[in-house]
């Protein structure tokens, strides 16, 4: 599994806001933790971009960008934008997620513009994929299969967010979930969200502490010889944790699970 790269997402520490005055503090944390590079989301990139030379802070510290979190709508020229930024930076995932795709939307119009996305994230050499996520289109794994089914498998790509698997796929044994999903859509996934959930802590929750059996999603990524870029992210710190202890944790349970060095 020498191949797996772990990238750490701004959520945590965005509590408040996360400022471009806090990004270098942000990313040592990151190198504390001993991840190999960062996500984030659309908003982000560009404030960031613009304001200091992000790509350089991102450098001298021996980090890449992995993935941005983008929502989905019809702005073509903002797509295009974040695309552009993404390909400056060699990150090839984008994660598109809420905007339109809300839970009353209608699939077959979700997938179309999912789709015209996918068509133009490509041309930049960029991966779009769909993360299932809590009230919006594709919450249980039934819509988030129908979803993903409507889509292009030729420029649209399959993703999973474990934590939110395991909170909202419904109907099926709770700890199984995320790895449910992953069997029986193994052929599409493209990209993996590793975060957990718990009623205790809901989606704060340290990956590892919580509910998803990730023993079986381990076994899942080796079974397959998965390589490339795995996110970790919570909604934020754990109870009195810091954002630092939490990501150095779930780092710690990820690396140990997966035999990294």
């Amino acid at each position: 599994m020498s191949n797996i790269q772990i990238a750490c997402m701004s959520l945590m520490w965005r509590i408040g806001g996360l400022t471009t005055a806090d990004v270098p503090r942000w990313l040592d944390d990151v190198v504390e933790a001993g991840y190999d590079g960062v996500a984030l989301f659309a908003d982000e990139l560009l404030r960031f971009a613009e304001a200091s030379d992000f790509n350089g802070l991102l450098q001298a510290r021996n980090l890449a960008l992995a993935s941005v979190d983008y929502p989905i709508d019809r702005d073509t020229e903002s797509l295009r934008r974040v695309c552009e930024l993404m390909q400056s930076f060699g990150a090839r995932h984008l994660v598109t997620i809420g905007g339109i795709a809300t839970r009353d939307a209608d699939p077959v119009e979700i997938a179309a513009v999912l789709d015209s996305i996918g068509a133009t994230a490509l041309a930049y050499g960029v991966h779009a994929c769909y993360h299932n996520h809590t009230d919006h289109t594709g919450e249980t794994l039934e819509e988030t299969e129908q979803l993903l089914n409507l889509t292009d498998p030729s420029s649209f790509f399959g993703f999973v967010d474990t934590g939110h698997a395991t909170k909202d796929f419904v109907g099926h044994p709770v700890a199984q979930r995320a790895a449910i999903f992953m069997q029986r859509n193994w052929e599409r996934i493209d990209f993996i969200e590793f975060k957990d959930w718990s009623e205790a802590y809901d989606l704060c929750t340290e990956v590892g502490a919580g509910c998803c059996d990730f023993d079986d999603v381990f076994q899942i990524l080796k079974d397959n010889d998965y390589r490339g870029w795995i996110t970790v992210e919570q909604n934020g710190p754990m109870g009195s944790r810091t954002p630092l202890q939490g990501a150095i944790a779930s780092r710690e349970f990820i690396r140990k699970g997966l035999g990294l060095s």
